[in-house]
């Protein structure tokens, strides 16, 4: 990739410049001119190499089309009209990255999503769990007596958080306290789980992907399209 983004920037510098050699630097600011350019180049070169890794993640057959890019870019610099206004291009490139990334993503970590969906159609069934209209899933391990809190309000809890797999990357438990946040500052599956719980539950919540972080990875353990497995112990409202 970064051998395509030299040759390409090479290029760009031939039909800008009209191919100027080292020869043809008459003056200290020909010199100053082309060097800058040069310098330049390679921060352009580091900045296109992470919006590749930024949008296409790992999928090594997908890249920006860099002949589309150069005549842009070369537009962009000459002050001439392109095939769109940059209002529009800005508004486009935005909604493009996220659909791009999600299809990657999905494309990638399929198999996350179709595993979460099974799992979720076959806990349903079993006794106990419950699910509530937006789609997660509890089951009550500890019935709780008091209020229920809204989701604008700060809350104590204490809470252990797994993938599929049973592999645990968060733990408050393990931390040795609990933690407090605002019920609507937290994945929207928590919010759900959080604004159905009196206080004084413990639960089993079962969340699913798109009230997680969907197509987004989260740290190291949480690959996009995870559902996600937490016991909450909802200790208290602090802000009443």
């Amino acid at each position: 990739m970064r051998r395509i983004i030299i040759v390409a920037l090479t290029v760009l510098v031939g039909a800008t410049f009209n191919h100027v050699k080292a020869q043809q630097l008459a003056t200290p600011v020909d010199s100053l001119s082309y060097s800058f350019g040069l310098v330049q180049s390679k921060g352009l070169v580091r900045f296109l190499q992470q919006f590749n890794q930024e949008v296409f993640g790992n999928d090594s057959t997908q890249h920006l089309n860099m002949d589309l890019f150069l005549q842009a870019f070369n537009a962009g610099v000459r002050g001439e009209n392109g095939l769109m206004t940059v209002d529009a291009a800005q508004e486009l490139t935005q909604s493009l990255i996220q659909s791009i990334k999600s299809k990657t993503a999905l494309k990638l970590y399929g198999d996350n999503k179709k595993a979460g969906e099974d799992f979720l159609k076959a806990n349903a069934k079993k006794k106990g769990v419950k699910t509530l209209a937006c789609g997660v899933q509890y089951k009550v391990l500890k019935e709780g007596k008091g209020t229920i809190p809204t989701a604008s309000q700060k809350v104590k809890v204490h809470y252990e958080g797994r993938t599929l797999d049973g592999n645990v990357f968060d733990s408050s438990y393990k931390r040795g306290e609990p933690t407090d946040f605002r019920c609507n500052e937290v994945i929207k599956g928590w919010t759900e789980a959080l604004t159905h719980m009196p206080v004084g539950s413990t639960w089993e919540v079962y969340i699913p992907q798109e009230l997680a972080y969907g197509d987004r990875q989260a740290g190291k353990d949480i690959k996009p399209f995870s559902m996600l497995i937490f016991k909450i112990e909802l200790l208290e409202i602090i802000d009443k």
